[in-house]
This record gives structure tokens, sequence and C-alpha cells, in this order.
């Protein structure tokens, strides 16, 4: 499966807390540079970072952070993964509805968003969105997430495997609720970007030959 991150991406490989903390404050610096609002910022961030790192201790296959300014001292932060589930529904198509409908109706969510969409290389695909009501702090401190609750902006696509055998789920997440709209577009850019390929196969090794046959002959 291939698909291309806009610009304001940076993807995040499977490695420690404090090197991901580093990298962020990497990023955030250069956008805000000598203001003190970057404090609020940084909060935001380490608290994205907790939640990554639960996530790289699950099924996640890929994370992406997002950093974009947002007003003159201010930066939005946002969270991508990728995760592959089995299909449990007799077809795709099924699947990515359920999978759709079981998170619009939850009661977490408000302000839901759904759509059907239509992608290039034909298969079934949906988008969910809305916003999702601050978890119990209990339930924080039980994932190791040291961050004060608050309510999160979540988009989901939802995309069958050509094969029909599972589905793709991509989860765009951000604390800036205000930028709903501009993250729902973000994630269906991306999904209209997906393709999937049967990996290569690996080359023939040639049988090596054994100097102990060539002795005894």
């Amino acid at each position: 499966m291939w698909f291309r991150l806009p610009p304001g991406y940076h993807t995040l490989d499977a490695i420690a807390l404090d090197e991901l903390e580093s990298v962020t404050s990497a990023l955030l610096t250069p956008i805000l540079q000598s203001k003190r609002e970057v404090d609020h910022s940084l909060r935001d961030a380490r608290a994205f970072l907790s939640l990554l790192d639960a996530m790289h201790q699950g099924e996640s296959i890929h994370t992406s952070i997002g950093v974009h300014p947002d007003g003159e001292d201010g930066a939005c932060v946002s969270l991508f993964s990728l995760s592959v589930t089995d299909i449990a529904a007799r077809t795709a198509g099924l699947a990515v509805a359920q999978s759709a409908l079981a998170l619009a109706n939850s009661p977490l969510w408000s302000g839901n968003t759904r759509r059907i969409l239509e992608l290039p290389i034909g298969v079934s695909a949906a988008v969910v969105a809305g916003t999702l009501s601050a978890p119990p702090r209990g339930l924080l401190e039980d994932a190791g997430i040291s961050a004060t609750p608050s309510e999160v902006f979540q988009a989901r696509l939802t995309v069958s495997y050509p094969s029909g055998a599972h589905i793709a789920v991509a989860d765009l997440t951000s604390a800036a609720t205000r930028h709903a709209g501009a993250y729902i577009d973000i994630l269906e850019g991306i999904a209209q970007t997906i393709t999937f390929a049967a990996p290569a196969p690996a080359a023939a090794c040639a049988p090596s030959s054994s100097r102990i046959l060539e002795v005894l002959s």
C-alpha cells in the first residue's frame, strides 16, 4: 500500500519517546521562534507524543506528525496513523461500512460527517469525522498518557484492500477542533493518492556449488 503525505507531515519511526520529543521540538522551534506562546503548543505536542508512544505498542503500521503554523504565534499539531485489520464481514464494502458506522454511532462523538468516497483505484472507501469528548482521566493514566483531558477532532478513513481480505484504517487526530474542515480535506486528499501493489518476488538465488562434491567427483 502506497500513499502520499501532504506538506507539513513528517513520518515517525518506532523510536523512543525522548527521541520523539526531540524531533517535535526541532519542528516547532523554527515555526515559533522566540514566542512565549510556544509553551502551549509544546504541551499539546507532548500529549500527542504520549499517545503516539502508546500506538507504537499497538497495531499501527505507520504514524506521522503534522505541524502547521496557526496565526502569528501558534501551531497546530496533528497525528496521522494507519493500521490494517482483517475483514470479518462477507464483503469488503460491507466491512468498510460497518467500520465507519461503528465509529459514527459512538456516544463519544458529536457533529459527525459521513462520506462515501470514490477512489481512482476503484475500491470501497468511506470517511467519518467528528469531535471526540474527553476520555476519563483514569483511562488516560492507564494508557500512560499524562495530559489534561480535552476534546479532540478525529477523521477516520476506511479503505478495502483489492484482495478483499483486509481494510486499511487511517486516522487523523488533532486538538485544533476549529480546523475540522481542513483536516477532513487533508485525509480525503491522502485517500485519493492510495495505490496497492503486490510485493516484488524475491530474486531466485543460484544454488551454491559444493567443494566436497567437487573433490569426490
